[in-house]
């Protein structure tokens, strides 16, 4: 019998094997030096095929640092949900960008890379700025609805809370790839969330119930 053909990729799928390896790729070489030869190399398709999707490095070096700021915004999104008591998703937003580090480590490389880019050679700076004011605006609502909640003292100011969240996540990873004990990044979250958060509030024992 036969052997049968290997099923084609979709376009789509195609597209996001491609930016995938892009991503495997610049971590490797760095977003400065990302090339359509590379990523070729890497996904195990020729070079023209890489081009017939992005048609230039700009819009590649673009296409790339777009897919780590959609791998973490989902990441965020997961967490930041109504159903999920807000300062329990603060907390897990934290610790789970911690354990992608491990997981997806050629993200946070990118990510670390991608979040000191102010020369915005290729936009990317830009492209930056607009994936911290989405990711300051997920954290610092979900600081409100703690208030709201209770959980989350009323002094904490929002914004300033969610500020030193994400500079938490650049400090991690750094600590990462210091290659730190995990006990002293662990040790590091819980400091930013304590200083972030604040203790939670005590319950007033004379209330309803």
């Amino acid at each position: 019998m036969a052997q049968l053909a290997r099923q084609r990729l979709s376009q789509a799928e195609r597209r996001d094997q491609l930016l995938r390896c892009a991503v495997l790729d610049a971590a490797k070489v760095g977003l400065g030096r990302l090339t359509h030869a590379g990523v070729a190399r890497e996904s195990g398709v020729a070079v023209p095929t890489v081009f017939a999707y992005f048609g230039n490095r700009t819009a590649l070096v673009e296409a790339t640092v777009e897919e780590v700021k959609r791998f973490y915004l989902e990441l965020a999104a997961h967490w930041h949900r109504p159903e999920i008591p807000a300062r329990a998703a603060i907390e897990g937003h934290i610790r789970a960008y911690y354990a992608s580090i491990h997981s997806a480590l050629p993200y946070a490389q990118v990510w670390l890379e991608w979040c000191t880019a102010v020369r915005n050679e290729f936009g990317i700076w830009t492209s930056f700025l607009d994936y911290y004011e989405r990711m300051i605006g997920l954290l610092a609502g979900s600081v409100r609805r703690g208030q709201r909640q209770g959980t989350i003292g009323k002094s904490v100011n929002a914004v300033d809370a969610a500020r030193l969240l994400v500079a938490c996540g650049v400090t991690v990873t750094q600590l990462h790839f210091m290659q730190r004990d995990r006990r002293e990044i662990a040790r590091h979250i819980n400091c930013t969330l304590r200083l972030a958060l604040g203790d939670e509030p005590a319950r007033d024992p004379g209330g309803p119930g």
